[in-house]
């Protein structure tokens, strides 16, 4: 009798923790014979992803663009800073920092600039004219000791500024012996003047 009276209780036990246990079946509207579809929860994407979080396929850190080249023109001279968490672009960047008035230079044209050169890898700044108050003249077309010049400030408007960057075989060349010779080069121009050429 007592071994009948602890099954009892036994079945009992069981039967009240079946009943508190959650079903594994959900409820549905789903006719009987309905197969269930899967739908994927959303998947949030950043569109402001940072540089360093943005690596190519081969795990190499991908180039900067322009817009990640922060520039402060606020003080009498401008002051660049350079991103460490992508690499030196290999190509020709560039992005007005303001835009200026009139025609945009052309190869033959002349343009008096204030120019900085900052040294990609160090930040060393190679050439400050904003420091001396003595713009540079450049003729649009014309050898350089910067060999992209003409590319950096073609279309830059008077009064305009812009900041431009150069890969190593647009920059000081290697025979020149400026200690920034090799290096990519980040700009910061401003047209004082442009001058047509015809």
């Amino acid at each position: 009798m007592r071994n009948a009276g602890k099954i009892m209780i036994v079945a009992a036990v069981a039967t009240a923790l079946a009943a508190c246990s959650p079903s594994r079946e959900e409820p549905t509207d789903l006719q009987p014979g309905e197969q269930p579809t899967h739908t994927p929860a959303p998947v949030s994407v950043s569109a402001s992803a940072s540089a360093s979080e943005q690596h190519a396929a081969d795990g190499h850190a991908l180039e900067c663009t322009a817009a990640d080249i922060t520039v402060d023109t606020a003080g009498e001279q401008p002051r660049v800073q350079v991103p460490r968490d992508c690499a030196a672009p290999t190509t020709v960047l560039s992005r007005d920092l303001e835009e200026g008035s009139g025609a945009g230079a052309e190869p033959g044209d002349t343009v008096e600039v204030n120019l900085q050169v900052v040294g990609w890898s160090n930040g060393q700044v190679g050439q400050n004219t904003f420091a001396q108050e003595q713009p540079v003249s450049v003729q649009l077309g014309e050898p350089q000791e910067i060999e992209g010049l003409t590319e950096g400030l073609t279309g830059i408007m008077q009064g305009g500024s812009r900041l431009f960057v150069l890969p190593p075989d647009l920059g000081y060349a290697e025979q020149s012996g400026n200690p920034l010779a090799g290096e990519t080069l980040v700009v910061v121009a401003e047209a004082v003047r442009v001058t047509t050429g015809s």
